[in-house]
């Protein structure tokens, strides 16, 4: 009887979900496009804000704190 329960709760959920859906006002394509591609650019700006900050603090505490340069690879090491 529960399973039965379920299923009835499930079709309705999924009848008043659609039902709602349909009452959404889509924005339009170019709409979209547009807005997607502010966010990418945002995105990509604030990647490329973290990488820059990353460096600078890399280098700052490598070079002024430890007294260390950039790492370089052992020759001849795997």
């Amino acid at each position: 009887m529960a399973v039965r329960e379920a299923n009835v709760g499930l079709v309705r959920f999924a009848q008043e979900s659609l039902s709602e859906l349909r009452k959404v006002t889509w924005p339009e394509r170019e709409t979209v496009i547009r807005l997607t591609a502010i966010v990418i650019v945002i995105s990509a700006l604030v990647a490329a804000y973290i990488l820059g900050a990353d460096k600078v603090f890399e280098i700052t505490v490598n070079n002024g704190l430890l007294q260390q340069g950039t790492a370089t690879p052992t020759p001849g090491a795997p």
